[in-house]
């Protein structure tokens, strides 16, 4: 935190310099208003993925790993292509694995505190098949990301990795939960 915000803020610093165009009050009142209406929206998506699943004879894995994902990220893979096609590949990666990152480092070991809080079962126990592609994910990113450069033959082989999780989940039953 110290070297991205004092030593070396200059490395972090953006190509424009730009103004606030709202002052900090209407901001925050926009801010309690979007997350008031998140979280409302939030809870009538959960409530409506069993009728979801029955109705599309989809897996609640799937629903869960594949599909709330993509739609609730899709203005962040947006950002992150369009800064992508900027050829500004660092933050195009910046943004594609820091919401991998957060979710990993911050939101599941909260999830599962919330859950003992409140006396609800929420662990780390995955089922293997699920375990197994995450590792087999993260190593071809890995792979992919090590050299530093980026080709067509390399996101190519990332959507494959990404379309064979997918269709490893679509295929895993619920009850190996």
């Amino acid at each position: 935190m110290y070297f991205q915000l004092s030593s070396h803020s200059h490395l972090f610093e953006g190509d424009d310099d730009t103004v606030a165009l709202i002052p900090l009050s209407w901001a925050l009142i926009g801010m309690v208003v979007v997350t008031a209406m998140v979280t409302i929206l939030s809870d009538w998506l959960v409530g409506s993925i069993d009728g979801f699943c029955i109705q599309f004879n989809l897996s609640h894995s799937f629903v869960g790993l594949i599909i709330i994902p993509v739609v609730g990220n899709a203005v962040e893979h947006i950002s992150a292509v369009s800064v992508a096609m900027k050829n500004k590949m660092d933050l195009a990666l910046g943004i594609a694995l820091g919401s991998s990152a957060q979710i990993a480092v911050f939101v599941l070991p909260v999830v599962v505190l919330i859950g003992w809080c409140t006396g609800r079962d929420m662990s780390l126990r995955f089922p293997s098949m699920q375990v197994y592609l995450y590792l087999l994910s993260i190593f071809i990113v890995s792979l992919v990301l090590s050299n530093s450069k980026s080709n067509w033959l390399e996101g190519s082989l990332l959507i494959f990795t990404y379309t064979l999780v997918a269709v490893g989940v679509y295929f895993e039953k619920d009850d190996a939960l």
